[in-house]
């Protein structure tokens, strides 16, 4: 990215970071206002998600498993796993659940909007059972 194009990100739509979370260890909270229909919260073009069955995931060391259940989409079949493991952060991957969520997946989980303003400080939350449908 060019020194300029990375100023002006940082100037313009940089919205958010992590912190603990009073709901589940860690969360992403707003660090500036996020006007509804804000759809450039996080970054993207880190890569695919991959498709990877339950069963896969449950052979795994207990370690692996624990991140791949904790923080990656799923269905009642399988986990999507980001293409680069977890040697990269994608802040989505701490996104906390809630029933009334602020913001919802796009085009499952490639991108999400903010469903109404959220303010400074406050905690972005997904409803978990919205991001993936489920393949037939």
């Amino acid at each position: 990215m060019k020194k300029q194009a990375l100023i002006k990100q940082l100037a313009e739509s940089t919205y958010v970071m992590i912190q603990p979370s009073p709901i589940h260890g860690i969360g992403v909270f707003a660090i500036r206002d996020i006007p509804k229909g804000t759809q450039d919260i996080f970054s993207q073009g880190f890569g695919d998600w991959i498709e990877v069955s339950r069963e896969e995931v449950e052979a795994l060391p207990a370690h692996s498993r624990a991140l791949v259940e904790n923080h990656c989409l799923f269905d009642e079949k399988s986990y999507f796993i980001p293409e680069y493991g977890f040697k990269m952060v994608d802040l989505v991957i701490y996104l906390n659940h809630s029933d009334t969520p602020n913001v919802i997946s796009i085009n499952d989980g490639e991108r999400f909007e903010a469903i109404r303003d959220i303010a400074v400080g406050e905690e972005l939350f997904v409803d978990y059972g919205t991001i993936v449908e489920g393949e037939e």
